[in-house]
């Protein structure tokens, strides 16, 4: 009888443990439409993996989901298609939080949070300071992104086409102005408040706008800010990303000598690119959260195997050592699968990567011939045949 007891409250234990991990997350927003998905991600560094999905009913989603562990979780939703911008939501979540947002509008960056959780307080500080500039910069991505839709998914004449270009690059400046606006009230919170999670990552942010936006006007600031900063903060993965963004190493550009570092394999030995000289190289900068790095896989494959015999083709994965793991095992790459475990601060930063997924093509001797970013349908077979034979 005993024995029987001590199994029923060690079951009682475990469930109550598994309660305790729940979390739930409740939205209401006034004229989100019936059948819009809403999507949750668990995120890891920049790259978030899709946990859960619910379909809007009576302007209202939810999400009751376990934290892994006892620890705190960043994740994000988002909701894709049209009259959403391509902009996800940050979220904290803790076990036994109850987290509700709400909102009137598609503009899910800025729908307001209620929650308990420190972090997500401070980011609602920061979007207060800039709501009104952060709606228009979403209602002007919202159009943009119906412009692609017409100029990718339908069949538009040349002078439409001409038409749809130039108001995206007037969409584009516009967003750009917004951009230098909320980076001037950031900049002052960020003088104001102490150093946080949110800080590091607002600071972050910055600092890659001034490698993104033409004479950025707040860039000594933002250095003054990371000037600031614990020697332990500085040594933080946010704070490599910060310094180099404010302090870029120099980019190697065709004709120079490639850029080498440790590159870990699974298994974590490591090589180098030098290994692989007395072929061509093609380096694949991607991550397993970018669309297009992951459509250009199974042709990449189709190439290793054309030309295994001049070729080696080396894919740099920018993810986190636990995001690449696990994308690793969701895709059958038979060719070099590597990481220098240094996100965007290493390779990424010295062959100067903008987007990805970037291709570096490198001769047999190690000088880069040739950089390019993007990906669509046989793009990487064209230019692979132009390039080898």
């Amino acid at each position: 009888m005993k024995n029987i007891i001590c199994i029923i409250l060690l079951c009682m234990g475990c469930l109550s443990a598994q309660a305790q991990n729940e979390f739930t997350i409740q939205g209401k927003v006034k004229g989100l439409k019936d059948g819009v998905i809403v999507t949750l991600f668990r995120m890891d560094g920049r790259t978030g993996r899709s946990i859960a999905n619910d379909t809007v009913k009576n302007e209202s989603f939810s999400f009751k989901e376990k934290t892994v562990a006892d620890e705190l979780d960043k994740l994000s939703i988002s909701c894709r298609g049209e009259g959403f911008p391509s902009m996800g939501l940050d979220l904290w979540v803790a076990p036994g939080s109850n987290i509700r947002i709400s909102g009137d509008n598609n503009y899910l960056y800025t729908w307001k949070v209620k929650s308990p959780i420190e972090q997500q307080k401070v980011r609602s500080e920061f979007v207060e300071d800039s709501r009104e500039l952060w709606d228009e910069y979403q209602k002007l991505g919202v159009e943009d992104y119906s412009l692609v839709m017409k100029l990718y998914a339908g069949k538009p004449g040349e002078d439409e086409k001409k038409e749809l270009r130039a108001r995206r690059a007037e969409l584009q400046k516009a967003q750009d102005e917004l951009n230098l606006k909320i980076a001037a009230r950031e900049i002052e919170r960020l003088k104001k408040t102490p150093v946080t999670e949110v800080w590091m990552d607002k600071l972050s942010g910055l600092a890659m706008e001034s490698t993104y936006l033409k004479d950025f006007p707040y860039k000594e600031e933002a250095i003054a800010l990371y000037e600031g900063l614990s020697a332990e903060e500085k040594n933080s993965e946010e704070g490599k990303t910060i310094h180099t963004a404010l302090f870029p190493p120099v980019v190697v550009n065709e004709g120079d000598d490639m850029a080498d570092a440790d590159l870990f394999d699974l298994e974590g030995k490591v090589h180098h690119l030098a290994d692989y000289k007395g072929k061509y190289m093609l380096v694949d900068i991607w991550s397993s959260g970018c669309g297009p790095c992951i459509m250009a896989l199974p042709e990449m494959k189709e190439i290793s195997e054309k030309y295994k015999d001049k070729l080696t083709i080396i894919s740099l994965s920018c993810d986190t050592k636990k995001t690449w793991e696990r994308a690793s095992k969701e895709h059958n790459m038979t060719w070099e699968n590597l990481n220098d475990l240094q996100g965007m601060n290493g390779l990424y930063a010295r062959y100067g990567v903008r987007g990805i997924p970037s291709y570096i093509f490198i001769s047999p001797e190690g000088k880069v011939l040739q950089k390019w970013t993007g990906y669509g349908e046989g793009s990487l077979k064209l230019k692979m045949e132009k390039l080898l034979e």
